[in-house]
């Protein structure tokens, strides 16, 4: 990963809106089907709003129909973790 930023949350709350900040800092998520990058397909990059981090590229993203953006990959591997949930029924 990137070097760490040191942030109050006070500091993040701030900077960030209450959209990102509830994305960014407390792992939430945007409705299904709302978010501005959902049906997006412009040639680009993908950065984190908090640190500027490249994440995505367009050259990457498919269409998941799960409401969404979707990637097969990230841009770089050291700026992206990822999370295994295990669900019990």
């Amino acid at each position: 990963m990137s070097e760490k930023i040191e942030k109050t949350e006070a500091d993040w709350r701030e900077e960030l809106s209450p959209e990102q900040f509830h994305i960014l800092r407390e792992k939430g998520t945007e409705r299904p089907f709302t978010g501005k990058y959902d049906k997006f397909y412009e040639a680009g990059t993908y950065k984190c709003a908090g640190c500027g981090a490249e994440l995505f590229s367009s050259e990457t993203k498919f269409k998941s129909g799960s409401g969404w953006p979707s990637f097969y990959a990230p841009a770089n591997e050291t700026n992206v973790a990822t999370e295994v949930t295990v669900v019990l029924a």
